[in-house]
C-alpha cells in the first residue's frame, strides 16, 4: 500500500469513526422492486469497493453491534471496486454466504452493514423501510431520506471526503 492511499485510508477510518464526519457513506437507492446500496464516491478514494454486504431485519430490540436477524450475506473473493450492489444479488467477484429467500416487506425496518476493500475498519450502516424507496431517492445514516440530486449535492466533508 502506497503512503498517500495508507494516510487516506486512515482519515476516512478516523473520520468514519466519529472524528468528523456526519454520515457513513453507504446509501440505499432504486425502487422497492430493485433496491441498490451504494457507496458515495469521495473523490480521493480511488481504491475503495464494497468487500462484504449484510441485509438484516432490524427488530425494536436491535442495535448496530447486533442488527437483528441476517437475511442476506455476501462477500468479495477477490478485490474489486464496486460500489453498487443489487440487494439480493451476488455480483462477479463475491460469494453468497446467505442467500436472501423473502422479499422486503413494507412497514418492516432492514439494516445494511458493509465492510470495504481498503480496510476492514472501513464499514458503512443505514437502516431503512421497502416504503422510503423511489425512483430517484436515497435513505442514507439512519432512515434519512433525500431526493438524489439534493444527496449529491451535500457536502462531501458529512460523508467523510475531505479535501486533500
Amino acid at each position: 500500500m502506497s503512503w498517500g492511499r495508507a494516510a487516506m485510508v486512515l482519515g476516512l477510518v478516523l473520520l468514519l469513526s466519529g472524528c468528523g464526519a456526519k454520515y457513513t457513506p453507504l446509501f440505499v437507492g432504486g425502487e422497492v422492486s430493485k433496491p441498490v446500496i451504494g457507496w458515495r464516491d469521495c473523490p480521493r478514494a480511488k481504491h475503495d469497493g464494497v468487500a462484504e454486504v449484510g441485509l438484516y431485519e432490524w427488530a425494536n430490540e436491535s442495535t448496530a453491534d447486533d442488527p437483528g436477524e441476517l437475511l442476506w450475506h455476501i462477500k468479495a473473493t477477490q478485490d474489486n471496486l464496486l460500489k453498487r450492489i443489487s440487494i439480493g444479488e451476488t455480483p462477479e467477484g463475491f460469494t453468497t454466504l446467505l442467500p436472501l429467500t423473502t422479499r422486503l416487506r413494507p412497514g418492516v425496518t432492514y439494516a445494511l452493514e458493509t465492510n470495504m476493500t481498503s480496510d476492514e475498519l472501513v464499514s458503512g450502516f443505514v437502516t431503512f423501510r421497502p416504503e422510503q424507496l423511489a425512483a430517484g431517492r436515497v435513505v442514507f445514516d439512519s432512515g434519512e431520506e433525500d431526493s438524489l440530486k439534493h444527496y449529491r449535492s451535500r457536502d462531501n466533508e458529512d460523508f467523510g471526503c475531505f479535501a486533500g
